[in-house]
């Protein structure tokens, strides 16, 4: 019996070790979101789209994700983790049906929203740019 408990030793640090490394990579881009949240919006970006750039909320993710969608294929390439959040937006909405989880599945989604928003808002303002200094040339 010694044999099995020793050779069940390096799969249990195997096993803590995934763990905390799945734990530290959901930390990481968590923490990627909510740091892009913090980012302060353009005008430019409710010009665009109409949504009010202080009151983005969950509502909003499908129609800043449609606005990333059609602004450019150069923009699908650029914008990172969106098809991450996007997925994490369709799972967070099931959970949202569970009424104990409705309050956290809310925020996280407007988290999403507020994302979306900031990497659209990026992408528009580099597209100024880029037409400014192409008219200057």
């Amino acid at each position: 019996m010694a044999p099995f408990y020793s050779a069940m030793i390096p799969v249990f640090i195997l096993g803590f070790a995934v763990v905390a490394l799945v734990k530290f990579g959901i930390a990481q881009w968590r923490l990627i979101l909510l740091s892009a949240a913090d980012y302060q919006l353009s005008e430019s970006l409710h010009l665009s789209t109409g949504i009010d750039t202080a009151a983005i909320g969950p509502q909003d993710f499908g129609k800043l994700k449609g606005f990333c969608d059609g602004l450019s294929l150069e923009m699908k390439k650029t914008s990172s983790w969106l098809k991450e959040v996007s997925l994490y937006y369709r799972i967070v909405a099931l959970v949202q049906k569970l009424p104990s989880f409705s309050t956290w599945a809310n925020r996280e989604m407007q988290l999403c929203s507020r994302y979306v928003a900031v990497v659209l808002d990026q992408n528009l303002v580099m597209n100024l740019d880029r037409r400014l200094a192409g008219r200057v040339v």
